[in-house]
Order: C-alpha cells, then structure tokens, then sequence
C-alpha cells in the first residue's frame, strides 16, 4: 500500500514538472482589428523531447453589427475558398461558421512527422513538414512576428 502511495506521489510530481513525459507546449498569439472584424490567431507547437511534434493554428474571426451582411458573405466566401476542408494522415484543416454570431474559425493541425509536404503546399505549409526548432528558437521567431508567447 506504501508503494501505491510512493508511485501516485511521483506521478502528480513527474506531471507537474513535466520532465516525464517529455512534452511541452508553446503557446503564442495575435490580435488584429480592423473594420468591425477582430481576427485572433493562436498558434500551439508541442514538443516532444525537445522536438517539434505538432503545430496546431487556430484562426478566429468575428465580425461586429456594424458589418453588413453582404460583406460578411463576401469574408465567408474568401475563407472557404481559401480553406478547404482537409482530413489527410497527419494534417486537418477544419471549419465553424456561426452566421448567427458572426463568427467563422478555422483550425490547422499538422502533425510534422506524418503530413506530406505536397499536401501542405497547397497552403504555402510546406515548411511545417519535418520542422525544426528547439523550444527557445521557436518562441523567438514568434515573437519577432509579433505573436506574444506564454
């Protein structure tokens, strides 16, 4: 029973340190406004043994009242052209719109070891295949993009 309790303490501290399981996650983002529409990108790299593993892209669009309605069917005609829909091995592209809120997002998930670089060049990704970068190097090249970092 003692070696129960000894096990489950170092679990939460292998969890709560993170150093066991090897995975860590960066998360950085940005807001635009501009017109009565506010876009937030969210960009999530995890690492895994300090390896880039997956990058996750989030882009959220909302539009206000002020808005008419055709111009917001003009935004939601661009965003579907631009984004299919994509369920590929290692890489999805999927999308919400809520006419009722005014609000569309797309979500981008490519794992970088098993999406293919053809398939990601149809959206200028291309170089998320195989990415590289330590956890340092990647949130300084955010940062310099104007994402902020947590």
């Amino acid at each position: 029973m003692k070696i129960l309790k000894l096990l489950g303490v170092v679990s939460i501290f292998c969890l709560l340190l993170s150093g066991c399981g090897n995975e860590q996650v960066l998360s950085c983002s940005m807001i635009q406004e501009q017109s009565g529409a506010t876009m937030e990108q969210v960009f999530d790299v995890t690492f895994k043994k300090e390896e880039v593993s997956n990058v996750k892209m989030a882009i959220n669009t909302k539009v206000t009242d002020e808005v008419s309605d055709s111009d917001w069917d003009s935004l939601v005609d661009l965003l579907d052209e631009q984004y299919a829909t994509v369920n590929k091995n290692g890489f999805q592209i999927t999308k919400e719109n809520n006419k009722k809120e005014r609000s569309y997002n797309i979500t981008i998930d490519v794992d970088v070891n098993k999406a293919k670089k053809e398939d990601l060049a149809e959206y200028d990704l291309e170089s998320l295949s195989g990415a590289q970068g330590t956890y340092d190097e990647i949130k300084e090249q955010m940062e310099k993009s104007g994402l902020t970092c947590k």
